[in-house]
C-alpha cells in the first residue's frame, strides 16, 4: 500500500494544494483505478484511466507510470498537459497512454473520462472481423454506440491520435482491433459502466457462440427501442455511488 504523506491529509482535509474540484477529481479517478482491479480489468501495471482536470481544456491526471493498480491514489496521480508534459507529480508518464488518451481530451471536450484496458475473457472479440454482437438486454445501451479502431501497433506516434479521435466520435465505447477496449463518460461513473457492460456484451457473446447452438440475436427495431429505454437509467448515476461504498468497505485508501 502507498504510504500516505502529510499532504495527502491536507488535501483529505480539503485544504491540501489542489481545488476542491481537481480534488473530488482524482478521488473518482483513484476509485475508478481500484475498481479496475477489483473487476479485473486491469493488466499489472499497464493500461491507463484519464480525467480531463477540471475547469481546464487539455490537462488531465493519469497513473504514474510502474505503479499497480490497487496502488494509485488520489495523492499519486501524475497531471500533463496536451503535449505530455507532466504539470504536477514525477516524470513517469507512460508514452503509449498519453498518445491514446490526448486523442480523445484534445478533441472530446465532452468526454471527461477515458477509460482504456485489455479485459483477458473479452480480447477474442478484438480480433473477430464482425466486432461485437448485441445478443442479451444489456447489451442494448452501447448499441450504436461502439466505434472501431484499425490496429497499428503499439500507439507511440502522435499520427494516430487523429484516427483515434475520429473513431471515437460520437461513440461511448470504441474496440481496438487486435488490441483492446476504450470507453468514455462525462463522469467516472459513466466511463466505468460503459466498461462493465462492454466487457460483458463480448463475453456473454464469446459463451452464446462457443454453445454451437442457433442464436435468437432479436430485431433491429427491438434493439433501436431498448436503447432509447435506456435512457432512463443514465450509465453510472445508481451504479457509482454504490460502488464507492464497495470501496470505502473495503480499502478507503483511494482517497488519500
Amino acid at each position: 500500500m502507498v504510504e500516505m504523506t502529510e499532504t495527502d491529509f491536507q488535501n483529505k482535509k480539503g485544504t491540501g494544494k489542489y481545488s476542491a474540484a481537481e480534488w473530488q477529481a482524482r478521488v473518482d479517478l483513484a476509485a475508478m483505478y481500484r475498481l479496475a482491479a477489483k473487476f479485473h480489468y486491469d493488466d499489472l501495471i499497464w493500461n491507463h484511466i484519464t480525467m480531463r482536470v477540471p475547469g481546464t481544456d487539455h490537462q488531465f491526471l493519469l497513473n504514474r507510470f510502474g505503479l499497480m493498480y490497487t496502488e494509485v491514489t488520489a495523492s499519486n496521480l501524475i497531471k500533463v498537459d496536451e503535449h505530455g508534459s507532466v504539470i504536477d507529480g514525477p516524470e513517469d508518464v507512460n508514452t503509449a497512454g498519453f498518445i491514446i488518451h490526448s486523442a480523445i481530451h484534445n478533441d472530446h471536450h465532452d468526454m471527461k473520462v477515458v477509460f482504456h484496458a485489455h479485459v483477458p475473457a473479452a480480447l477474442a472479440v478484438t480480433a473477430l472481423k464482425d466486432g461485437v454482437q448485441m445478443l442479451v438486454q444489456d447489451s442494448a445501451m452501447l448499441h450504436g454506440e461502439i466505434g472501431y479502431h484499425e490496429w497499428e501497433g503499439l500507439s507511440l506516434s502522435t499520427e494516430e491520435r487523429g484516427r483515434l479521435s475520429e473513431n471515437m466520435r460520437g461513440k461511448k465505447a470504441l474496440i481496438m482491433r487486435n488490441h483492446g477496449f476504450m470507453t468514455v463518460g462525462a463522469t467516472a461513473g459513466e466511463a466505468f459502466v460503459n466498461m462493465y457492460y462492454l466487457d460483458r456484451a463480448c463475453k456473454v457473446m464469446l459463451q452464446a457462440h462457443a454453445t454451437g447452438r442457433e442464436l435468437d440475436a432479436a430485431t433491429p427495431a427491438m434493439w433501436d427501442l431498448a436503447r432509447k429505454q435506456y435512457d432512463h437509467f443514465p450509465p453510472g448515476k445508481y451504479e457509482w455511488p454504490a460502488l464507492l461504498r464497495m470501496l470505502d468497505r473495503d480499502d478507503p485508501s483511494y482517497r488519500y
